[in-house]
């Protein structure tokens, strides 16, 4: 099966939906035994979803699932995503997502911290200060797995993977989610979320998500390219257009960009000092 031109298609398999083509270079598809389409990845695994967007560039898993159907004009817009939370999610919630600045505990020079460079604490702090909100993860890995994960694809790309993972915690509430994204979708940066309807993009292992993530923040940050093969389909939109406008070198650069928000930078480095007092012994942790 060749990889194919084909147009942005946003699809309903129960009601039609009025759409503007745009061509892109998109993955691998082929329509199942009742004309549906569904995607591949050059695995050739098939993911099938209620609403699809075939939207990425260079081959790789294209789907983003929207929650809603297009807003009629003058029509509230409500989201599906209606599942109960964790009763966790209230504590982390207010620990992160309700702070302002006068509960922050930042560094002096926090607006100067680097995107570039070594993580500053250990993987088993960064494992027990996980377990501390979400001792098992709803995703195909475990609290030290993933921070092995960011360890590992963030050092080889000279990015601080500890910052990095307390962006993904930022984003995904501690891996309890709650939000618009869904653990299933591995995507624990919010890639291709944005509004509270669009859930954005999926990848079939934890691992292909941090290395999404990872990609994500050099598209923003490093002029070279990644080492391993490109999977964030946004990678080329956003690396063009910091080529042509400068690339960033500080988190605080992410406020407004990364996300909505002026105090995005903030909320991430204030985990992170969290996560540097966390005093891990022989598998205990204490603060």
């Amino acid at each position: 099966m060749k990889k194919l031109p084909i147009c942005v298609i946003a699809l309903s398999l129960w009601s039609n939906i009025a759409f503007t083509p745009s061509t892109v270079q998109a993955a691998l598809y082929k329509t199942d035994a009742n004309g549906r389409i569904t995607a591949q990845d050059n695995k050739y695994r098939t993911i099938k979803a209620k609403n699809m967007v075939i939207s990425a560039k260079g081959g790789y898993l294209p789907l983003v699932d929207l929650i809603d159907n297009p807003q009629k004009k003058g029509e509230k817009l409500e989201r599906k995503d209606n599942k109960t939370k964790d009763a966790s999610f209230a504590i982390i919630e207010k620990l992160i997502f309700g702070t302002n600045d006068l509960d922050m505990n930042l560094p002096a020079n926090y607006k100067q911290i680097t995107i570039a460079g070594k993580g500053e604490v250990t993987k088993d702090q960064a494992t027990a200060f996980i377990k501390i909100y979400n001792n098992k993860l709803p995703i195909a890995a475990t609290p030290g797995q993933i921070v092995d994960y960011y360890y590992r694809e963030a050092g080889r790309e000279g990015i601080k993977w500890d910052i990095a993972l307390c962006q993904a915690l930022l984003e995904t509430g501690f891996f309890t989610f709650g939000g618009t994204v869904v653990p299933e979708q591995n995507n624990y940066c919010g890639l291709g979320t944005t509004n509270a309807t669009t859930r954005g993009v999926y990848f079939f292992t934890p691992l292909e998500g941090v290395r999404a993530h990872i990609q994500h923040l050099m598209a923003y940050s490093v002029l070279a390219a990644p080492q391993t093969k490109i999977i964030d389909p946004r990678y080329y939109l956003v690396h063009d257009g910091k080529k042509k406008n400068g690339f960033f070198n500080y988190w605080s650069q992410l406020n407004g960009k990364w996300a909505t928000g002026n105090n995005y930078c903030e909320k991430i480095i204030d985990i992170h000092e969290k996560m540097k007092k966390v005093i891990s012994v022989s598998g205990s942790e204490i603060w």
